[in-house]
């Protein structure tokens, strides 16, 4: 076992090599969804910039339509553009201002505008009261025509600053792109390397493991012929080899167990610990920027998943002691004192069930029941299974159905959802997830039974069989 150190340090060093790869992806995305919301927010303000400038155009045509010929319908575009320029003029300001605008810009803006629409409707009470002689009066044109100019100059000027933006986000966002594309090449490259090497020194250590087997079966064969000449020193020798040889087998598989473990702890421990990073930060977040974290609490649940399904390799002790009823039976019983919620089981004929059909069933109904404790907000549930014909072939439905809001709020694609599907799937069955009759929500999975003794077809209950 000399060598046993060594493996696993590099295959938990393999191990945090990938979690880095796809913690550093999921922060460079949240950065990239940064800047891109950045630059999209550049350009909307970008177009509004020229739609303040097209309406500023149209109430300065309308207003010298009107002041031209004096009739009313050629204040059409002055009107239209005046019951947009107030929603237009309040949603650019707001948009400027989360830019970075300086507040002696947006002070500007205002009241140019102000100025100049004030002057427009000036212009047209006095054309509309004094009749054509206003089209004499050269100092308001040219005071309009100056402040009209300011007010190009302006808004320009603010648009080739959202372009600066807009350039900025896309050099910042070429750089997360690189860096990404480095990290994603170098950590999967070490972690690959790692493993390889793991990988050759556990191949070694087996080989030097052989070789003391092969020393050991050639010293008890050369013992064996001496019998005859040293019996009694032969035999004892015999017996401390045979004892050592006994402790290398223990100490082997002994070593595989604690490997086996220590892996799955180590996963296990790194996936809750970085969940609980992401859940403190979030808590400390702004509720707009906290669904940035999303992506890394999905990390964290794959890699508890990950440990999850190490241990979903081996059988749990309580279905091989006890078989699948009693065990449904203690963890609904625990599940009822830790979070109040009413539970009953009834099972017919469920020692049918192979103990390969046995394990899915329990994880399937372990994770219904979490799903009612996160989302249902059930107060009573019960598990019911029975020997059921499906399709012209006999297996055995179990349902899991509570009395909490229903199914209207998960997602069909939610991990929890999704895993148990594919538990059953792989036990040859399938697995629905419904309303449940008077409201709740009904879970049911169905496997073929592998056996052919015929069984009575049993009473239909609520659900499609």
């Amino acid at each position: 076992m000399r060598y046993s150190w060594l493996p696993l340090s590099l295959l938990i060093a393999a191990c945090l090599s990938f979690v880095g790869t796809a913690v550093g992806a999921s922060q460079s995305l949240a950065e990239l969804l940064l800047r891109d919301a950045e630059r999209s927010q550049s350009l909307r303000t970008q177009t509004d910039l020229q739609r303040l400038k097209t309406l500023l155009v149209d109430i300065e045509t309308g207003q010298r339509g009107f002041i031209i010929t004096g009739q009313q319908p050629f204040l059409r575009p002055y009107e239209e553009a005046m019951s947009e320029l107030g929603a237009l003029h309040a949603r650019l300001r707001g948009q400027l201002a989360a830019t970075g605008t300086p507040a002696s810009s947006l002070l500007r803006l205002d009241q140019l505008v102000q100025m100049r629409v004030e002057q427009v409707r000036q212009t047209i009470a006095r054309r509309t009261a004094l009749g054509e002689a206003v089209m004499r009066d050269i100092g308001a044109y040219a005071e309009g025509k100056r402040v009209m100019d300011d007010l190009r100059f302006e808004i320009d000027q603010l648009g080739r600053e959202q372009q600066r933006h807009i350039a900025a986000a896309d050099a910042a966002t070429e750089d997360v792109q690189q860096r990404t594309t480095r990290l994603t090449r170098l950590l999967p490259g070490i972690g690959l390397v790692m493993v390889s090497v793991a990988l050759m020194l556990m191949f070694r250590e087996r080989r030097l493991r052989d070789r003391a087997e092969v020393a050991l079966r050639e010293v008890n064969a050369g013992l064996e012929q001496q019998v005859a000449q040293r019996t009694e020193a032969l035999s004892r020798a015999l017996d401390r080899i045979r004892s050592f040889a006994s402790e290398l087998d223990r100490s082997v598989e002994a070593e595989r167990r604690r490997l086996a473990r220590e892996v799955h702890d180590q996963i296990g421990q790194a996936g809750t610990a970085m969940k609980m990073l992401v859940t403190s930060l979030r808590r400390n977040l702004p509720v707009n920027e906290a669904s940035q974290l999303d992506e890394l609490v999905t990390l964290a649940d794959e890699a508890i998943r990950s440990a999850r399904q190490i241990s979903a390799e081996l059988r749990p002790p309580l279905l091989d002691e006890l078989g699948l009823e009693p065990a449904l039976s203690h963890y609904l019983l625990a599940l009822e004192r830790q979070s109040g919620v009413s539970t009953a089981l009834e099972l017919i004929d469920a020692a049918r069930l192979s103990a390969d059909q046995a394990t899915p069933l329990f994880r399937i109904v372990q994770e219904a029941c979490i799903n009612v404790l996160r989302h249902a907000g059930a107060t009573a549930l019960q598990v019911k299974g029975r020997p059921w014909a499906h399709a012209g072939k006999l297996g055995y439905e179990l349902e899991v159905i509570d009395n909490g809001r229903g199914p209207g709020g998960m997602r069909v694609g939610a991990s929890g959802l999704r895993g148990m599907r594919e538990r059953a799937a792989l036990a040859g069955g399938d697995l629905d997830f419904e309303p449940a009759e008077g409201g709740g929500t009904r879970v049911r999975v169905w496997l073929p039974l592998q056996t052919s003794t015929p069984v009575a077809t049993p009473v239909p209950s609520g659900g499609d069989a």
